[in-house]
């Protein structure tokens, strides 16, 4: 009994009190407060724990690009209509236009011919291909000035050969 007494000295008493009192204080707010009794904009980031929060729990356009983790993002979790601005955003409408051009017999400077894209839209790639490779054949062909159509040059040597050029046009944001 002698030394239960020297254990409980009003100080020890008082310790073991504030203890209890200080636990049981923190256990009870952490059962009793919830997400609705947080004033809103109270809670700094660094206080959130990693990975608790879901993309339903935060608000639409409040993340800027800078925010998301470099290569976070898949092509299924973007919104492709949200792209304004990119190029590569209105590949989903690429055109295909063609035109024949019939080639000039033994011409000294070749036909040229053209595939225009149609308005509003840009090249963004193209070719051209002839009918019959053994006497015919495409001599050059690129972009045509100011990047709205393919232009390619075929050479024949007989009659009655073609030229087909095909434009792959789309709507961009600016023309490089």
């Amino acid at each position: 009994m002698t030394r239960v007494k020297k254990v409980l000295t009003f100080s020890n008493v008082v310790a073991f009190i504030a203890l209890f009192v200080a636990l049981g204080g923190s256990v009870y707010a952490a059962g009793k407060i919830s997400g609705t009794q947080i004033k809103s904009g109270s809670v700094p980031g660094n206080r959130i724990k990693s990975k608790s929060l879901t993309g339903k729990q935060i608000k639409p356009a409040s993340l800027t690009g800078a925010q998301i983790k470099t290569d976070s993002l898949g092509g299924t979790q973007i919104n492709e209509s949200t792209l304004t601005g990119i190029s590569a955003s209105s590949l989903a409408s690429v055109l295909y236009v063609s035109a024949s051009v019939a080639l000039v017999d033994s011409a000294p400077a070749g036909t040229t011919g053209t595939a225009n894209c149609p308005p509003g839209t840009y090249v963004i790639g193209g070719g051209a291909i002839v009918n019959n490779e053994v006497l015919s054949y495409v001599n050059d062909s690129g972009p045509s000035s100011p990047h709205t159509g393919w232009t390619a040059t075929g050479y024949a040597g007989a009659p009655g050969v073609s030229m087909t050029i095909t434009a792959i046009c789309t709507a961009v944001a600016a023309v490089g």
